[in-house]
């Protein structure tokens, strides 16, 4: 961090942004800082330290459950909103991430805002259909969460917007969910795989089901083939087959492949 010169603390989003688009401060935004050391840019040369910006409230709003890009893990293991929501899965995610003491600091906003394999909440939000609320140059915008990492966004979280809010659709309240992080410890950032999956139950079938796919690349990835057969009703073991040949084909290597179809066989099969 030699390359840091100045420190700022702005109050509002407005502020942040305006200090965020001065080219010259060459400014990058920072509310946990957990992984600082290890990915500031040599370029930066202001550290914008936005915990003091009021981006942390989880709420509902229009039917959706909004959380601030602020919000720690632990607030959001915590919140009765957020355990409450598609069967707890977003609280049972947050718990998973690393230490006690990484939790208290590092927030969902910063978990998205920069694509890397061993993140938690991209996979899970990948899954749920999330939005992303970005403050910019030109106001704030709600985008998809599978277009955040999109180099046709044109924008970067971070160093020119701001990620204000996420914003969980309605539709995902009651569906039946589960995370997995496959890792050597529980408290490990290292993941072999984390996996998401949803279902939707509609009379004896299924209406909508999610099978997602996180830390083999530093972007999740959904299981397309894997869906389709789930949906058809072809039963846990066709789907798992389905499953263990797309992470194949995604070079997930043979125990991630194994273990992975294993998992979801159980998931479908509790369905």
């Amino acid at each position: 961090m030699k390359n840091i010169k100045y420190y700022a603390f702005p109050s509002t989003t407005k502020e942040a942004v305006a200090l965020l688009l001065n080219k010259r401060y060459k400014a990058m935004a920072l509310a946990g800082g957990t992984l600082v050391a290890k990915t500031l840019p040599e370029t930066v040369e202001t550290y914008l330290d936005i915990k003091n910006v009021p981006i942390k409230n989880i709420k509902l709003q229009g039917g959706n459950l909004v959380i601030g890009a602020g919000a720690t893990f632990n607030d959001i293991d915590l919140s009765k909103l957020c355990r409450g929501w598609a069967g707890g899965v977003i609280s049972a995610a947050a718990a998973k991430c690393s230490s006690q003491l990484i939790r208290n600091m590092a927030t969902i906003g910063g978990n998205v805002a920069r694509p890397h394999s061993f993140n938690i909440f991209p996979v899970v939000l990948l899954g749920l259909d999330a939005k992303v609320r970005l403050s910019s140059r030109s106001g704030a915008r709600l985008v998809d969460f599978q277009d955040l990492y999109s180099s046709g966004l044109g924008l970067r979280p971070g160093l020119d917007s701001l990620i204000t809010e996420i914003v969980i659709p309605g539709k995902t309240r009651k569906w039946k969910c589960e995370f997995v992080k496959l890792a050597k410890t529980e408290s490990s950032w290292e993941s072999y795989i984390t996996l998401f999956f949803s279902a939707e139950k509609k009379g004896k079938g299924l209406a909508q089901v999610r099978v997602a796919v996180g830390a083999l690349s530093p972007k999740p990835f959904r299981a397309p083939e894997t869906e389709k057969v789930l949906l058809s009703g072809a039963g846990p073991v066709a789907a798992a087959t389905a499953f263990a040949a797309e992470l194949d084909a995604a070079r997930a290597g043979e125990y991630r492949a194994s273990a992975a179809a294993s998992l979801l066989k159980r998931f479908a099969g509790s369905i």
